[in-house]
């Protein structure tokens, strides 16, 4: 998790770069968020699968075997072709270790669900925070993002290493009759916990990816000061989880993810509003991280309490929801950028933040009539 946030964090300081180095235009560039969402995508409901009748350690092991593939490709690719190719092997590797990962916190804690789910994914926020961090020390110091990139290879072979030489601790999945992707589809809240996901992974992914072209353009930040925003904005997603892992016990998953989603989109208001005045956009920064921290686990929580025994298929379909938002809603933003501005994009990703907490409220008052 911390290696899949590392990469979520310091892709969108390296992309101007790619696009340079590589000569394609920059919404071309961001086709490699996209490419990564679809490798997530297309190892989901395999992962579905498998995590009830596999070892999720296996799994795991294997996931970070086609990280550590993909990241070298990233080093070495010299065409867009060749570096889409190499982001849809990383993110075949994330999206099985998403599933795996989930599967595993939620067997191990049934009775802290939320609160285990946020420490868990606070790790992704750790990462993303030390991506951007990785991003500015690299383009400070002229390193090119293959050897980063590389750098990266090596780390995530290492926890290649590290698993496969682990003693085993989880237990497995235990399949019940009747389960199944089909029956899982006709459930009401599979569709609205996907929906959610699918706008929450869209915008999160999404931001994290343009924030750093915003705030050199619309917010005339330096390079190093620029990479630092998204730092914060990953700072706020960890002080986020964190929370989100204190107030489990206090405040109902559904109308926390209500609340946080809110609090973003009021926090992206500002920010849109006043993206110079940077003693007013910093808090600001930090404050969209921290409504959307929680949302996510919150939200696996909610199906996991619903579908105790089909953990690992509930995660692969509704995060399959997620993956599609962060398919598409990057791209859009970048496509944005390019026939717009920066400040088109960020309006977008309001927008979509804003409908997050509208379908949250909707999927509350139909969990309370039926």
């Amino acid at each position: 998790m911390l290696v899949q946030g590392i990469n979520a964090g310091w892709i969108g300081p390296f992309l101007p770069e790619i696009s340079h180095v590589v000569q394609i235009p920059i919404d071309n560039a961001g086709l490699i968020v996209s490419a990564t969402a679809a490798g997530f995508l297309a190892a989901l409901l395999a992962a579905g699968e498998t995590s009830h009748r596999w070892s999720a350690q296996n799994t795991l092991t294997s996931s970070m075997l086609l990280v550590s593939g993909g990241l070298f490709g990233l080093s070495i690719a010299s065409a867009l072709p060749g570096l889409l190719c190499a982001a849809f092997v990383a993110g075949l590797g994330y999206g099985a270790v998403e599933v795996a990962s989930n599967a595993i916190v939620v067997d191990l804690n049934r009775d802290r669900l939320a609160a285990a789910l946020n420490y868990l994914h606070l790790m992704f926020g750790v990462g993303a925070l030390l991506g951007p961090i990785i991003a500015g020390f690299a383009l400070s110091n002229h390193l090119r993002y293959s050897i980063i990139f590389g750098a990266g290879a090596a780390f995530s072979a290492l926890i290649v290493i590290l698993l496969a030489t682990t003693p085993s601790i989880e237990t497995r999945m235990i399949a019940v009759r009747g389960d199944g992707f089909i029956p899982m589809l006709t459930r009401p809240l599979i569709w609205v916990v996907g929906a959610v996901l699918f706008l929450y992974v869209g915008a999160e992914t999404g931001i994290g990816a343009w924030l750093f072209l915003y705030l050199r353009t619309a917010g005339a930040l330096s390079e190093a000061l620029a990479s630092w925003g998204v730092s914060l904005y990953w700072a706020g997603l960890i002080l986020g989880r964190l929370i989100g892992g204190r107030l489990a016990r206090h405040i109902a998953a559904r109308e926390f993810t209500m609340l946080a989603a809110a609090v973003s989109a009021a926090a992206l208001v500002v920010l849109i509003a006043a993206p110079t005045m940077r003693v007013l956009a910093a808090p600001m920064i930090v404050v969209i991280g921290l409504g959307y921290g929680p949302i996510f686990p919150n939200m696996i929580a909610v199906g996991a309490a619903r579908f105790p025994s089909e953990v690992g298929r509930m995660t692969s379909i509704v995060v399959a929801g997620g993956a599609l938002g962060g398919i598409f809603v990057p791209w859009i933003m970048g496509h944005a950028i390019v026939v717009a501005s920066p400040r088109a994009a960020m309006e977008f990703a309001l927008g979509i933040t804003a409908l997050m907490a509208l379908i949250s409220i909707a999927g509350l008052r139909a969990r309370r009539q039926s």
